[in-house]
Order: structure tokens, then C-alpha cells, then sequence
């Protein structure tokens, strides 16, 4: 609700190690179809101990297309 109404500046993200197989889905029930097309940059990261990555994206403007690294 909140990506499909441009109303999220910043994401923080916390990514841990494991799958799941056939548990609960990250985005159920398309949670994030009908989200606005949104550039995040990388502001700051870092891994726990147990390898937990916790990542801040902060809102980068529009969305460039083009391929990897340009």
C-alpha cells in the first residue's frame, strides 16, 4: 500500500540466510504489484554475526534503465 502510493522515502532491510521452501511468501498475494516504479540507492549496510545483512535504501529519484553498471 505504502510503494503503491509513493509515500516510502527510505527502506530499511533485514536479509537473513535461509529458504523456506513452501513457507510464507515474501509478497503475498501481490503485495507490490500496482507499486510505482522507484530508484533506492544504498546508504549504508552491514552483517551480523549470524550473517543477518541489514541494508538503508534511501529514495534515488527516477527509475534509469540501461544495463548493469552504467
Amino acid at each position: 500500500m505504502l510503494l503503491k502510493n509513493d509515500l516510502v522515502d527510505e527502506l530499511w532491510l533485514m536479509i537473513y540466510p535461509l529458504t523456506l521452501g513452501k513457507g510464507k511468501k515474501l509478497f503475498g498475494d501481490g503485495a507490490i504489484l500496482g507499486a510505482i516504479p522507484a530508484a533506492f540507492t544504498l546508504i549504508e549496510s552491514s552483517v551480523t554475526t549470524s550473517g543477518v545483512i541489514i541494508a538503508n535504501y534511501r529514495r534515488a529519484g527516477k527509475v534509469r534503465t540501461g544495463t548493469v553498471g552504467s
